[in-house]
């Protein structure tokens, strides 16, 4: 690309020299000098080649005289590089007394002033050295208030301080945040339940936030938003409302769930959690469902039919283990658990699995069951149940055929 540009810029000069000739060409003109009685006769074409030799001349004796200022300039801005560099190493490798002291140095130089200093800030706190902490805090606001308001706000955010932290933000406008200043900001305003502010800015035009980080906050004010309801009829208008915005996800759905059972009216929400699995189905309702699960012959028949659909789904299984229980069929309940764990059920179906057992008097196997329960959550192999037939292990492990329009089974992914 650089040997393109030249050859565009050598093209330029010598299209301008040609130029510059034809006009001369014809006559060379005459340009006429007096000063303090001398007098200097030349033709135009030799006086413009003068001043441009003069310019040219006169350009590099700058060059020249600023040698050793730009020499010196580029071995501290090297010195400052190598400086930042050890510094953050020395950080990361524990050492917080040397790393401070490198990034202090590393300070001096206004390319990496921001990042040293924030650096040094994090290694005095790592250190417990809280005055200096804040000394290095007030260099940073005088060079970058915006970067030091939401380092502030964040420190005083982990430290469940969210009106200071949300105070720290408004210090600044919101149009200098950055992405991660701006969700420091909305992450403090729902931990403070001001939920139409925390709207606003996650919705404002321009933020700047990656889809993974909207994501994260959007489950983070779903989950505030339905915990913070204070009665039935306000969490119902809260459920309508966020489910007017899309399909409810996993925390949306769990935060609904708890808080529906706390308030008394699991009923309301189990039928709502599976209306909308029976629209668009996703693992994070069935996940909630279990956690409503109620003697309910006609919800539970309908949880029957989405299965039939998701026969492979264990978290779906775990909640129809869930609510047999729940209608006090602890058989039918070892029975979706034992599939639940088959299809890929993690440590609460074990759990939940254990409980049954226990509940039917058989100790042995729930005594295996729990103790499965705490390996997978360790990362190790569960260790076989006894007293399960191969049959029963053949069911668990089944999963019926599944079609499509056409007759046509589908192929296993």
């Amino acid at each position: 690309m650089s040997l393109y540009r030249s050859f565009l810029w050598w093209l330029l000069l010598a299209a301008l020299g040609a130029l510059a000739w034809d006009l001369l060409q014809p006559d060379f003109g005459e340009v006429v000098i007096r000063w303090h009685g001398t007098t200097i006769t030349t033709t135009v074409a030799f006086f413009l080649f003068a001043c441009i030799l003069l310019l040219f001349s006169l350009w590099l004796l700058w060059t020249l005289l600023r040698f050793p200022y730009n020499a010196w300039q580029a071995y501290a801005h090297k010195q400052a590089r190598s400086r930042l560099n050890s510094g953050l190493t020395a950080f990361y490798e524990g050492r917080y007394g040397r790393a401070q002291n490198l990034l202090l140095k590393a300070a001096e130089d206004k390319q990496v002033r921001d990042l040293a200093l924030l650096g040094a800030r994090q290694a005095a706190l790592a250190q417990e050295d809280y005055v200096a902490a804040a000394g290095l805090l007030e260099q940073l606001n005088q060079s970058n208030p915006t970067l030091a308001a939401s380092n502030n706000a964040r420190l005083l955010l982990k430290q469940g301080k969210a009106q200071q932290a949300l105070d720290v933000m408004l210090t600044r406008p919101a149009t200098e945040w950055s992405p991660v200043a701006r969700g420091i900001a909305i992450e403090a305003a729902i931990s403070l339940q001001q939920f139409d502010l925390a709207r606003n800015w996650m919705q404002a035009r321009g933020h700047g936030m990656s889809g993974k980080q909207q994501a994260q906050l959007q489950a983070l004010y779903q989950r505030h938003y339905l915990a913070g309801a204070d009665s039935a009829d306000t969490l119902w208008q809260r459920w309508q409302e966020l489910g007017s915005q899309g399909q409810p996800g996993e925390a949306m759905a769990e935060a609904f769930a708890l808080r529906a059972g706390a308030l008394g009216m699991q009923h309301s929400a189990a039928t709502a959690l599976i209306a909308s699995a029976e629209t668009r189905y996703d693992s994070g309702l069935a996940k909630a469902l279990a956690l409503v699960a109620q003697n309910d012959a006609a919800l539970f028949e309908r949880l029957r039919v989405l299965l039939a659909a998701h026969p492979d789904d264990a978290v779906l299984l775990h909640a129809l283990g869930s609510w047999s229980r729940a209608a006090g069929n602890n058989d039918a309940a070892i029975g979706y658990w034992q599939r639940a764990i088959a299809q890929g059920g993690g440590a609460e179906s074990w759990n939940q699995l254990g409980q049954a057992h226990a509940g039917l008097g058989q100790f042995e196997q729930a005594y295996i069951a729990e103790n499965n329960a705490r390996r997978v959550l360790n990362g190790e192999a569960p260790l076989p149940m006894t007293g399960v037939t191969l049959q029963q292990r053949i069911a668990a492990e089944a999963v019926s055929e599944q079609r499509n329009e056409h007759g046509i089974p589908w192929l296993p992914q």
